[in-house]
């Protein structure tokens, strides 16, 4: 039936609804709707190949994989069409022109809601399908070889609403190279170094719940692609690799890295910690995983307090927990900060008048930096954790391995990391509190050229959160008869299937939050002169 239906979208012709369970099972009529169109989403900060990675994308689509329509998609369009309907001039000079489009970007989410770029794409998205993707006859949406490339999201409002539209068919990429490489980049466009310091600062994170937040935004990506070396040979193999594995079409299995990563994004799921779970992974220098660890609280003669399954005749698993959530049901690392917050505006005295006691309490208590600068938690670290576990089992290894967290290291574990041997540390997530860099800066280094320091280094591969999803294969999926299935890449599907049922249904509702806010003039799908209408974002 699925093969039925892809000859019938070849000749834009789609059988009757009447005739789809004609000696079809429910299953196979269910099947028959799935599409292979993908929608790929670019995340990374600035100065990073994004634009390379998007054009190298799409041509590969087109030439290896026989994607019929593959388009990218330029969020900063929207901007500049924006500001030429509002008659804004955009300057020509590299650091002023990035400002400004910035500046009317963070506009537009101001005044349309923090999603409103995406929301953009979205609607040119629509606009094609509906032009080159539906019957005119039936008016049913026909199945494609179709990939839309967005070029680039900027905050998690855009990332959720995206993930919210297209779920399975949606994949995130996170594109990024070194500092140096970057800072390389934006000079060979004319920026110098102060634009360029100004520039990442405020592309990472804005100080604004409708500007850009980067820094936020990229550890939620599906896939990590680090360009370090930014030559032809290295992006075409990384892409190369991220479609294999999407589409299906090669026998590839996780890396060392990818291994321990899961392994430590699985191991954060044992934790019972009111503020976050974090993982972390040991590996030797060979990449085996030694061990692993996450963020809780310690018991009495080694290990960790963990969730058993109740005894006949026992207490349980609830009696025997003595974690914060089950033992005083409160964090007692807010607990002491609260009660250090009220001695520090105590030690003030007559400076704050009593009136003003509440506001000067509730200030010290917002302090983020204050907050930071010291910790309660009963909990040990994830890093700690693991690092004390392997080192007890296989401390000999351990001098010279590697360590996969999901979160970057505080300054506590650094010195910790430092100590045990570790020569290289990759993470997913930034933690802007830490100060490992700043008061171990003697020893450890983000500088990826450096090999004298312990490396901290962004994590680049499959996401934990994919992991499972790419890698693991279906039943009889690899061989047959007992030879191994060869796939051409033109005939790999992605496997996260999705339905054509729903992707209209869900953009049609975009669009219509659109109309409303009097940004597009969308025709419906039954207007006969569809056709000569496009997208007009206002």
């Amino acid at each position: 039936m699925a093969t039925a239906l892809k000859a019938v979208s070849k000749e834009h012709k789609a059988p009757p609804a009447s005739d789809l369970f004609a000696g079809a099972s429910t299953r196979d009529v269910l099947g028959s709707t799935h599409t292979d169109e993908l929608v790929i989403a670019l995340c990374g900060p600035i100065g990073s190949p994004l634009h390379e990675v998007a054009d190298k994308l799409r041509d590969m689509l087109r030439s290896t994989f026989s994607y019929e329509a593959c388009r990218v998609v330029r969020l900063s369009q929207f901007i500049e069409e924006h500001a030429k309907r509002a008659s804004r001039s955009i300057p020509d000079t590299p650091a002023e022109r990035r400002h400004a489009l910035i500046d009317i970007g963070d506009e537009m989410r101001s005044v349309y809601g923090a999603s409103v770029l995406a929301e953009l794409a979205v609607h040119e998205i629509r606009v094609d399908r509906e032009l080159n993707a539906r019957d005119q006859q039936t008016r049913q949406y026909l199945p494609r070889r179709a990939c839309h490339i967005i070029d680039s999201i900027k905050n998690q409002q855009e990332l959720e609403l995206l993930r919210t539209v297209y779920r399975e068919a949606l994949y995130v990429v996170g594109v990024f190279a070194p500092v140096s490489a970057r800072e390389q980049s934006l000079r060979t466009q004319g920026l110098d170094n102060a634009a360029i310091a100004m520039l990442m600062d405020r592309d990472s994170g804005e100080e604004r719940d409708d500007g850009q937040t980067v820094q936020e935004t990229f550890p939620q990506c599906d896939f990590f692609l680090r360009m370090d070396t930014n030559t032809e040979t290295q992006l075409r193999a990384r892409v190369e690799r991220f479609l294999h594995l999407v589409l299906g079409t090669q026998v590839i299995t996780p890396t060392r890295a990818e291994t321990a990563m899961y392994a430590a994004a699985s191991a954060a799921s044992n934790s019972a910690c009111l503020s976050r779970q974090v993982g972390a992974a040991v590996t030797d220098q060979e990449g085996e995983v030694l061990a692993i660890g996450w963020n809780d609280v310690p018991r009495a003669f080694g290990d960790l307090y963990v969730s058993e399954v109740a005894r006949a005749g026992g207490t349980g698993s609830a009696g025997e927990d003595l974690r914060c959530w089950n033992f005083g049901g409160k964090c007692y690392n807010d607990e002491e900060k609260d009660l250090l917050a009220g001695h520090v505006v105590d030690a003030l005295g007559d400076l704050v008048t009593a009136g003003h006691r509440q506001a000067a309490l509730d200030r010290v208590k917002g302090n983020r930096k204050l907050r930071g600068l010291i910790e309660f938690s009963r909990s040990i670290h994830a890093e700690m954790h693991a690092i004390l576990t392997a080192l007890r089992q296989k401390g000999d290894r351990v001098r010279g391995g590697k360590l996969f967290v999901t979160t970057y290291p505080c300054h506590s574990c650094a010195r910790h990391i430092i100590a045990a041997g570790i020569t290289e540390v990759y993470y997913i997530e930034p933690y802007k509190k830490s100060l490992a860099i700043r008061l171990h800066g003697d020893a450890m280094t983000e500088s990826e050229e450096a090999s004298d320091k312990v490396r901290l280094l962004p994590y680049d591969g499959v996401a934990p959160t994919r992991f499972l999803s790419l890698f693991k294969m279906k039943p009889d999926s690899r061989k047959r008869n007992g030879k191994v299935i060869r796939l051409a890449p033109d005939q790999g599907t992605p496997k996260a299937e999705k339905s054509l049922e729903a992707l209209p249904a869900l953009e049609a509702l975009v669009v219509e939050s659109l109309r409303r806010k009097s940004l597009v003039e969308d025709p419906s799908p039954g207007d006969a002169n569809h056709e000569d209408s496009g997208p007009t974002p206002a």
